[in-house]
């Protein structure tokens, strides 16, 4: 065999193991239990090939001081887990909306007990180990592991999940799981019908180097009735949000005790403000305002005479309105007066749960009740879209010492995230939905592992 033979032999060689190194996947089928009603598929190839992608194409990115780290002692996931071609989590019926699971396959078993030890898990028996800082707990068979969410504190639900799929041995259909794999994206959602659902429904996502999109198709059942509206909205202003009255069906689904938190957050009786005769709800925040307030102190200098002091402080206040359109405003209105949620002062009546800024609630028309910011100023309304819900958000327009209030890992994701717009608008008897996460305009990756 000649030189340029051998030459065509390796090449095909190296495309056939590039080919099955990269692109060839494969799934078990025996990694999700028959009962599940929510399965979320990350592909872990087509996830690695695009993060490989940007980084070559994007020179800003490439890391190169890992290539000559030393090695270490430290025992890392991939040493304990076989990582498969697809990472499938699972929710099962009737279990707590939290109550999420995966199954694993160990790798090798000293580094993994070795990386137990070394991650803070605690043993809670020879077969129970427990996270307290991560929230994970793990339950061993053998060489398989079913990870769970440690918040879900009753154990009896893992107990149920694990005799399923370790001695039961019942598992959901292949026809149903492959759904999810054939959606061809990074990640897919597998929910299927229930209660709110006619029919199964697919949700999937997928991301590049300017942004992440998810979308997807919903079939709701015929009780459940959705309305849209057109929503003007400002295309300058921090934050935009509508959404249109839910029925009475589909706002049964929130149950008391979740009615009684948000009420309690918003200080107003939620049932008594979200009433069957409103179409919509709008909200515009158009800026974050900086206030100086100054205040009068007093010290002692060293023979006991009173000094004045004065102290200035730089306030952040929203700038926002908010609108209720319906045919019954008017008993919205009688409610906050009846509850003293109204003040009667000479600029109008203060909105007293609002305690961020100085509000207002009137009155627009017969049809229209606002609360509103007492330093907002209107805003062009320069876009539409017709939907049951919208919301948008510029993040680059919030102050960062606001930005920090949040929680380190939602900062942590959204940290080179330029703007949020989500929807969902209908499509005959369809709702759908769409998300869309833009990035900063900068080298730096999207998403950060």
């Amino acid at each position: 065999m000649n030189k340029k033979k051998w030459a065509l032999l390796i090449l095909a060689a190296l495309l056939v193991f590039g080919y099955i190194k990269l692109f060839y996947k494969t799934y078990s089928e025996k990694a999700v239990p028959k009962s599940a009603d929510c399965i979320i598929a990350l592909d872990v190839k087509r996830i690695t090939n695009t993060l490989i992608w940007n980084y070559i194409t994007t020179p800003g990115q490439w890391k190169t001081g890992r290539l000559f780290s030393k090695k270490t002692d430290k025992v890392g996931w991939n040493d304990m887990i076989e990582l498969p071609d697809y990472v499938l989590a699972f929710h099962t019926v009737n279990q707590p909306a939290n109550a999420w699971y995966l199954l694993l396959t160990i790798k090798d078993k000293t580094d993994f007990y070795k990386g137990l030890l070394q991650f803070q898990f605690e043993k809670l028996s020879d077969h129970e180990y427990l996270n307290k800082v991560y929230g994970i707990y793990l339950l061993v068979n053998d060489k398989k592991v079913l990870v769970a969410n440690a918040a879900v504190e009753n154990k009896n639900y893992t107990a149920a999940v694990a005799d399923e799929l370790f001695y039961k041995k019942s598992y959901i259909p292949g026809a149903t799981l492959s759904k999810a794999i054939k959606v061809k994206s990074h990640m897919a959602v597998y929910l299927a019908s229930n209660i709110f659902l006619q029919k199964e429904a697919i949700i999937s996502g997928n991301f590049n180097k300017e942004k992440i999109e998810i979308s997807g198709s919903l079939t709701p059942d015929q009780q459940y009735n959705f309305t849209e509206n057109n929503f003007l909205y400002s295309s300058g202003s921090i934050c935009t949000s509508g959404f249109t009255q839910p029925s009475a069906t589909f706002f049964a689904l929130l149950n008391k005790p979740n009615k009684e938190k948000i009420s309690k957050a918003l200080n107003i009786d939620v049932d008594s403000v979200m009433i069957q005769t409103n179409s919509s709800y709008s909200l515009n925040l158009a800026v974050i305002n900086l206030r100086a307030d100054s205040a009068i102190t007093y010290t002692y200098d060293e023979e006991f005479n009173k000094v004045e002091k004065m102290v200035v402080h730089n306030i952040q206040e929203p700038s926002f309105n908010f609108m209720i359109t319906g045919d019954s405003v008017a008993v919205i209105y009688t409610y906050l007066q009846r509850k003293n949620k109204l003040e009667k002062t000479a600029a109008g009546d203060l909105f007293t749960p609002m305690p961020l800024v100085k509000s207002y609630c009137s009155k627009k028309n017969e049809n229209q009740l606002a609360i509103t910011a007492a330093n907002y100023d209107p805003t062009v309304e320069d876009k539409s879209v017709n939907a049951i819900f919208f919301f948008n958000l510029a993040l680059t327009k919030i102050p960062k010492n606001l930005q920090k209030l949040l929680p380190d890992g939602i900062i942590q994701g959204l940290s080179n995230i330029a703007a949020v717009k989500l929807s969902a608008t209908k499509n005959n008897n369809q709702v759908l939905l769409s998300a869309v996460f833009e990035k900063m305009k900068n080298d730096l990756p999207i998403i950060k592992f």
